[in-house]
């Protein structure tokens, strides 16, 4: 009598247990149904956007002091910002940097290829651009010799509206970078950009 209650208490137990793991299975896959659509629309609306960096740079540190150099990576991993110096490449802590500035008569090169000098050529109609709250994983080298990147754009850093404008303004001219700043603890960034 004890053998056949405890074999139907341990039937019962595994086919509660069953039960069970089904309906959290069913739950979890509820809750991620939901999600992943809006996953995947926020990465169809994001877009890479060429900018390239004036291979001049000055890094402005938040203890005081300015390192020049030309900027040849950002990494988000280790949280260092990678310079080409006259000699040599050396790495700053992102979290001492306050800005990287990139000066008027710095040269850059247009993803076409061609240098320009920012200043000969002022953009009459260019306003600047400024992208809040970037993820740094956004942005990305392309060719560290020729200050040339990418950054993806789109919601929540501009609206949809804003990344057509920007989109349409990246057809024909090439959005050059006027200052970086870096949010350590948040793993953002925020560029100011002018087309020319």
């Amino acid at each position: 009598m004890k053998r056949k209650t405890l074999s139907f208490l341990v039937v019962a137990l595994f086919t509660v247990t069953a039960g069970m793991a089904a309906q959290v299975n069913a739950a979890s896959q509820e809750v991620h149904k939901p999600n992943l659509p809006s996953v995947q629309a926020q990465a169809k609306a994001s877009q890479s956007i060429p900018v390239a960096l004036p291979i001049k740079a000055e890094i402005v540190m938040k203890g005081g002091g300015i390192r020049d150099g030309k900027v040849v990576q950002i990494d988000e991993k280790g949280q260092k910002l990678w310079i080409q110096g006259e000699t040599d490449k050396k790495s700053l802590p992102l979290s001492q940097v306050e800005k990287i500035v990139f000066p008027n008569n710095a040269v850059v090169y247009r993803a076409n290829g061609g240098p320009i000098v920012r200043g000969e050529l002022p953009p009459a109609t260019s306003t600047q651009a400024k992208w809040n709250g970037i993820p740094m994983s956004a942005f990305e080298m392309k060719d560290a010799a020729k200050g040339q990147a990418e950054v993806k754009l789109g919601p929540p850093v501009v609206s949809r509206g804003q990344l057509r404008g920007i989109l349409g303004v990246a057809k024909d001219r090439q959005f050059v970078v006027d200052e970086m700043q870096f949010d350590v603890q948040k793993k953002t960034m925020t560029i100011k950009a002018t087309p020319y």
